[in-house]
């Protein structure tokens, strides 16, 4: 009685009474299947941007310019692309073109829907899925399109094949007709494709213009002509041959241009990424490994079943050691960075450790009572690109930061481990 008397004190004599508990609320409301709500289409996407985008502001701006692209890449991946134009207009619109063979014009026997329109507006459809259009991409395996279309005021696409040119147009999604130029202009819903001017049949491509959706990105989200830059170099250097121009026009004042080109693929990408003055030429580590997984199949009827399937996993690595203290990893998978590694990094460090360990101790640098070199001291002034190739990679997180399948450590490993061996057991005459 004392401590509870005590505790409802506050000061010399005054009494404060305690406050009681907030009342549970009692009330008859149900829970019944009226209080569900379905999102169909792209509405889960406008009321969810950020689980697709990451963000609303000008990061989330800057990851849809790089699903269009990725998608025009994925056509250079598998030989059909040599150019991609991207191009910041005046009017905000973004523009994005290029010369593979264009989105399937065809219908549907399914959806009876053309191809473009399935692929602008359904969630999950695209060729990426079968395995028979793309072996290794980088766009979001069907969803990039329809999510920046979702977001967008307004987004056409024209689409050369068989000698026409076949248009839509988009509204937040939903398509129709403009009856002018820009995202103000009256819109009135309608379905289906329209067949254009006839062009050369050897002319094909797809051509992608979108405003983003003031509605949902942050008034000041902008596009960064710097990030621009560096993603089109980046992916110059990893598909090479393929040529990228992307060009500022916002302001008419100060346009600008630049345009990437290499054919030297990764060993112009160490060029460019290593400092310091170099201590070996670049080495490059190639092959492909083989690995069985279990995946959810489409049969002909549109069900998902369980097949075990064998997937191939290229491997391309170029690496060089400084004199710089610094070491730099980039990693990628398919055209995709992976800034915070999983797998194959993984597989390349545990191989690189081992091997030049091993070779320190055949050539008696380390006595056998001496502990094995650490991982800093191997990677001191190594600068390293790794990329793999493979078909639908699973990562952790819709932002794929991190390579999650398990086969590729084994694979890299082996890789990096063979020929590795044999450039310290021979290596270039310029590498001695």
């Amino acid at each position: 009685m004392i401590g509870s008397a005590m505790s409802d004190l506050d000061g010399p004599g005054r009494y404060i009474r305690p406050v009681p508990p907030p009342a549970v609320t009692t009330t008859k409301a149900r829970y019944s299947v009226k209080d569900l709500t379905v999102l169909e289409g792209l509405d889960a996407v406008r009321k969810r941007p950020g689980m697709y985008i990451g963000s609303t502001d000008g990061r989330g701006l800057m990851h849809c310019v790089w699903e269009i692209i990725d998608n025009a890449v994925d056509e250079a991946l598998a030989g059909h692309c040599s150019r991609i134009d991207v191009v910041l207009a005046e009017d905000r619109s973004v523009l994005v073109s290029d010369n593979g063979r264009g989105i399937p014009v065809d219908i549907d026997s399914k959806t009876k829907l053309s191809g473009v329109q399935l692929v602008m507006t359904k969630l999950h459809a695209g060729g990426k899925f079968g395995g028979g259009s793309y072996a290794a991409a980088g766009g979001l395996h069907g969803v990039g399109a329809s999510v920046v279309n979702a977001l967008s005021e307004r987004l056409d696409v024209e689409v050369d094949r068989a000698g026409r040119t076949h248009k839509m147009s988009f509204r937040r999604g939903v398509p129709g007709v403009f009856d002018g130029p820009g995202p103000g202009a009256e819109f009135s819903r309608r379905g289906g494709l329209q067949v254009g001017d006839r062009v050369p049949k050897t002319r094909t491509g797809t051509r992608l213009r979108y405003w983003a959706d003031p509605q949902v990105f942050t008034a000041d989200a902008d596009y960064s002509w710097q990030q621009l830059c560096a993603r089109a170099r980046q992916t110059a250097f990893l598909v090479p041959g393929l040529a990228i121009t992307v060009r500022d026009e916002r302001d008419p004042d100060a346009v600008v241009e630049e345009s990437f080109r290499f054919r030297g693929g990764l060993s112009e990408f160490v060029d460019y990424l290593s400092k310091g003055d170099p201590i070996t030429g670049v080495i490059r580590l190639t092959g492909v490994g083989h690995f069985h997984e279990t995946v959810p199949v489409l049969d002909a009827k549109g069900h998902l079943s369980s097949q075990e399937v064998e997937r191939e996993l290229g491997v391309d690595i170029a690496m060089r050691w400084t004199s710089d203290y610094d070491a730099s990893v980039s990693s990628f998978v398919n055209i995709i960075a992976t800034p915070k590694g999983g797998t194959h990094v993984v597989g390349f460090e545990r191989a690189l450790v081992k091997t030049a360990n091993e070779a320190l101790r055949a050539a008696k640098v380390l006595r056998a009572s001496e502990d094995n070199v650490t991982r800093d001291d191997i990677t001191e002034g190594l600068t390293a690109v790794v990329t793999v190739r493979l078909a639908e990679p699973q990562f952790e997180g819709q932002t794929k930061e991190v390579l999650g399948t398990p086969a590729a450590s084994r694979i890299v490993s082996h890789i990096v481990n063979k020929h590795l061996k044999a450039w310290f057991t021979t290596p270039p005459r310029g590498d001695k």
